[in-house]
């Protein structure tokens, strides 16, 4: 019997919902498990732009976690690339997950990718800046997955998430349930606020962000519960939370690590993974090509959704406060321009 690298239990990391009971992540243990119940079925993931420090971090997760029977790691970076399997087939021998280097050829029959490929970074004010620099890499990448894996489910952690979600759906075709971009992190930084503000416990919080992955995201006080229970917020406090938004990414940067926050994307990735496999229908902030929700459209942009097998099961519309639809309309601003920008430059 083989003994799982993380126990089998509750993860509360996200609570998704402005009503009902929380929706927590349970993090299975691995496939070949004889001592654990299988739940749903061992997926073959790809992560592109696994040398990466959103790339590495989400493959070794989702392999320790017993997410996937098989990953392929794929990056410009061949070398890391290699080493990273290396690793982790070690890492993994006795939970008999499989991990390779390889190509694009090699993705082909992947249930789930995560696509973290990008241009290098460098120092940045806004995540839009990068925006000129990856669609290349996004159009190229989409054409790939058109071709070898084309029933896969794209998740895309490529800043700037919204247009670069829109982006590889666009060059290749998808149906727009089987793309989303990754925007979490935002939703677990607004919990860990409002814990902070109200002396609570993390983990007791529903909290949820929406609206752009970047500096004019909303966050939807009007939601947050806290154990079940609606929770009231000062003007000072709101003001707050605000102020903090783009302290965040300038705090990150004023660091000059060369990294990111993977080991957050690795966990929220492996969130996400968990409720494809599994199919349990839980409901988490993601960016999505949107066709009339939220009267909006032509843009991708954070909403919640519900995950499972197939994807996107259902695009959830809630009831928010004047002041959040107000800052909801400029956010969709902002990432309609962004997809017209992508629309000229995917001509």
């Amino acid at each position: 019997m083989t003994a799982p690298l993380f126990p089998n239990g509750t993860f509360g990391l996200y609570h998704g919902g402005p009503s009902g009971g929380p929706s927590r992540t349970i993090l299975s243990s691995c496939c070949a498990n004889e001592n654990l119940p299988q739940q749903g079925w061992c997926m073959k993931v790809t992560v592109i732009g696994a040398a990466g420090s959103v790339g590495g971090p989400a493959a070794f997760y989702i392999g320790a976690s017993g997410l996937a029977e098989e990953i392929v790691l794929l990056d410009v970076r061949e070398n890391v690339a290699q080493q990273h399997a290396m690793d982790m087939s070690t890492a993994f021998s006795a939970l008999e997950v499989r991990v390779k280097a390889g190509s694009y050829e090699d993705m082909a029959g992947s249930d789930l990718i995560i696509n973290a490929a990008g241009a290098p970074q460098g120092l940045i004010k806004d995540r839009m800046e990068m925006l000129p620099k990856n669609i290349p890499i996004i159009r190229d990448i989409a054409r790939q997955v058109r071709h070898y894996a084309p029933n896969a489910f794209v998740i895309t952690a490529t800043n700037p998430v919204d247009p670069m979600n829109y982006a590889l759906w666009k060059s290749g075709g998808f149906d727009r349930r089987q793309t989303v971009g990754y925007s979490l992190n935002d939703s677990l930084r607004f919990r860990e606020m409002v814990a902070q503000l109200k002396g609570a416990r993390v983990r007791d919080i529903e909290a949820t962000v929406i609206g752009e992955h970047g500096s004019t995201q909303v966050p939807l006080f009007s939601c947050v519960k806290i154990k079940g229970q609606p929770v009231e917020f000062t003007p000072q406090e709101k003001d707050w939370v605000k102020a903090e938004i783009p302290n965040i990414l300038r705090r990150y940067e004023e660091l000059q690590a060369g990294r990111t926050a993977g080991w957050t994307c690795a966990m929220g990735l492996a969130a996400l993974a968990r409720a494809i496999r599994d199919d349990t229908g839980e409901v988490f902030p993601c960016s999505v090509v949107l066709q009339g929700e939220w009267g909006l459209s032509g843009l991708s942009m954070s909403v919640p959704v519900r995950l499972g097998r197939n994807g996107v099961k259902e695009l959830l519309e809630w009831k928010i406060a004047p002041d959040e639809q107000a800052a909801l309309e400029r956010t969709a601003a902002v990432l309609w321009s962004a997809a017209r920008r992508v629309d000229e430059e995917l001509q």
